[in-house]
């Protein structure tokens, strides 16, 4: 979350891999809440960006082996500047009832990601560190599994083709988006 994304499923949606950025709909939320990590929306999917799939990432492993996991990074600074503004305005409690399920699902995630539902410096930081190594050191003895990148600070097509075995060229710029913070 907030290290590209957005851009990312935008890219891959161009390369003709079908990916859906944070699904927050009452089947995934359901299927989270009993342990069921299969995400049956990847019956029309390629794949899920962004957190709904962060800390899940070793079951999907298991359960779609020989499947390709892209970790997207930023220097942490920004990150941490860009979760606080964006936490701001992302309540995690909401009396609308058509809000019901995306509150809840926004609170398991941030539970399950991050073990709080409130902006922590210390506490995000820490988790930050502990997600890269965690993931990199799953990956370590299948390095063609995992691809690295850091959208934020201008990665794009030059890491994706390669990776999945793309011919390098593309004449459309890569979609960055949100280059706020």
């Amino acid at each position: 979350s907030r290290t590209g994304t957005k851009s990312l499923t935008e890219a891959l949606n161009m390369l003709g891999i079908n990916v859906v950025h944070y699904p927050n709909d009452e089947t995934t939320l359901q299927e989270l809440i009993a342990g069921n990590y299969e995400f049956s929306l990847l019956n029309s999917w390629d794949g899920i960006t962004d957190i709904t799939v962060a800390p899940y990432y070793a079951q999907l492993d298991k359960i779609y082996p020989d499947s390709k996991f892209i970790l997207t990074v930023r220097e942490k600074e920004s990150w941490l500047k860009s979760i606080e503004a964006h936490w701001s305005k992302k309540p995690i409690f909401d009396d609308a009832p058509e809000e019901k399920s995306k509150m809840q699902l926004r609170r398991l995630l941030r539970s399950a990601v991050y073990g709080t539902y409130q902006f922590n410096a210390d506490r995000l930081s820490y988790v930050y560190d502990l997600h890269y190594k965690n993931v990199l050191e799953y990956f370590r003895d299948r390095p063609d599994s995992l691809l690295v990148i850091n959208i934020c600070q201008g990665e794009g097509w030059d890491k994706l083709f390669p990776f999945f075995d793309f011919p390098v060229g593309c004449n459309e710029p890569f979609p960055y988006n949100k280059r706020k913070i």
